[in-house]
């Protein structure tokens, strides 16, 4: 069916559609006119397929309807959500900028994937204090407005926080496996501190060229997600990892609680670290520069903040946001680059676009007597008797190897995190009491578990998972030769 065939096909009461943005498998995107008030609008129809799917179509209009009470700088607007003549549809706020993926051919500077990253942060917060969790946090759902604000789109997948939709059962984990986080993984229930994870993949991917783990297996990279060290930034940018361990980290708890929270100790970071001189010091520069210019004709001195936004060549609307510079973020040593933009949705492509003008954000207030933040906090400390850590680690072990759970894929507190696991546990009991038979048994289920995992990804064509799934298994039981061979002469790149 040609695109002026698909077109004509999509009818709905109110909106008149102009042309094509995108195309998906779950959805196809519009630029239309909404009659009523004579705005253009995103149209987003869901694919005729999954509208004969009542499951479906009820949580599209539930959750579409969560997201239309979200309304925020940095988080696109939602206007209408419905269905007309078995077309079910969402119409939200139409932004002709470009999307983050587009401008990630080569590495960020600095100062622009902070920019981003203090956006989508405040956006999250305020998702996240509506108790909305957005669950698909990527570069390809980040938009750009006219006067370089980054925002948050696509809530397609969101959900409140509150709910236990089948959505969140084991064995659903949604999202985009590059970016999600080790509980999303396991398909356990999420909150906000998730979403902060993948914006700390996201933050990675920015600074270093490449996401965080990577693999031609979407479980694969699930896996490392759970099992995988927090990667280490390059040289150059090595100064900025305090900020990725705390989003990162393998436990919710030890990650920031809120976005604002990031924000905040993001700045404490600029403020304080040598690496950041050259900022601060361009920052400076362009606010001196811009009161200078913003000096009223006849020599008047005193400032407007509409002077300050032009001499600055910002429109006076975006000066207004001076009035909490908490919300912008530092950019400084070159231009924010606004790339085209399009629209990018549920992994279709774009098919539109078009250039803006660069437009440079204010500065934010630091305050240079506060702390660097610290590291991420150390591994849970393992204690307790011998009976109450066996009862744990059996827990543990029943829960991840379960017959019926589909979510043991990736081994539920089998070997992760770092002081809380079955594996560590298990040992833990064989150094208070050598030999324990209950412990030996333990660590033989689980090397079992990940065997056969292995195998399986091995027959899947994974060698990455098979690989990794071995070593773990190594880790419960190092003698175990079946699995030294896996490792050594199957789980191998041929």
């Amino acid at each position: 069916m040609s695109s002026t065939q698909v077109l004509h096909s999509v009818d709905i009461s109110g909106y008149r559609i102009l042309r094509s943005l995108g195309e998906g498998g779950m959805a196809s995107v519009y630029l239309a006119m909404q009659e009523s008030l004579d705005r253009e609008v995103a149209l987003k129809v869901m694919a005729p397929a999954l509208a004969e799917n009542a499951e479906f179509t009820d949580r599209f209009l539930k959750e579409g309807r969560l997201a239309a009470k979200l309304s925020h700088p940095n988080l696109v607007t939602v206007y209408d959500i419905g269905q007309h003549n078995g077309l079910y549809y969402l119409a939200q706020e139409f932004i002709p900028g470009g999307t983050l993926r587009e401008r990630m051919g080569t590495v960020m500077p600095v100062p622009a994937t902070l920019d981003v990253m203090r956006d989508i942060a405040l956006g999250l917060a305020y998702a996240h204090e509506k108790g909305v969790v957005h669950r698909d946090v990527k570069p390809a759902n980040v938009l750009f407005r006219a006067n370089g604000t980054a925002v948050l789109a696509d809530f397609g997948i969101a959900k409140a926080m509150n709910s236990n939709t089948m959505a969140t059962q084991a064995g659903n984990s949604i999202g985009t496996p590059h970016y999600m986080s080790p509980e999303q993984a396991r398909a356990e229930k999420v909150d906000g501190r998730s979403d902060l994870y993948s914006l700390g993949a996201m933050m990675y991917e920015l600074l270093a060229g490449a996401p965080p783990f990577d693999s031609s297996d979407p479980y694969t990279i699930a896996l490392m997600h759970v099992t995988h060290p927090i990667p280490k930034l390059p040289d150059q940018v090595a100064w900025l990892q305090p900020l990725l361990n705390r989003l990162m980290a393998k436990l919710p708890d030890q990650r920031f609680a809120t976005g604002d929270e990031f924000v905040i100790a993001s700045e404490k970071l600029i403020a304080t670290a040598p690496e950041a001189k050259a900022m601060r010091e361009a920052m400076a520069t362009r606010k001196r520069t811009a009161t200078r210019a913003a000096v009223r004709p006849g020599g008047d001195t005193e400032l407007t903040q509409r002077g300050v936004a032009i001499a600055q060549g910002r429109s006076a609307p975006v000066a207004e946001r001076a009035q909490k510079p908490w919300l912008w973020a530092l950019v400084g040593g070159g231009t924010l680059i606004v790339a085209a933009v399009g629209w990018s949705i549920f992994g279709g492509k774009l098919v539109d676009g078009g250039k803006v003008t660069p437009v440079e954000p204010d500065p934010p207030v630091i305050v240079a007597e506060d702390p660097i933040i610290a590291d991420a906090p150390p591994p849970i400390i393992i204690a307790g008797d011998v009976g109450s850590l066996l009862a744990k680690a059996h827990g543990y072990v029943r829960e991840a190897i379960a017959p019926s759970d589909e979510s043991s894929v990736i081994g539920r507190k089998l070997s992760s995190p770092p002081g809380d696991n079955a594996i560590e546990i298990y040992q833990q009991v064989l150094r208070l009491d050598a030999g324990n038979a209950e412990a030996v048994q333990g660590l033989a289920r689980i090397a079992d578990f990940y065997e056969s995992k292995a195998r399986a990804a091995l027959d899947r064509g994974s060698i990455t998972g098979c690989n990794l799934l071995a070593e773990s298994g190594l880790s419960a039981d190092p003698t175990r030769t079946s699995l030294r061979v896996l490792r050594d002469k199957h789980c191998i790149a041929q």
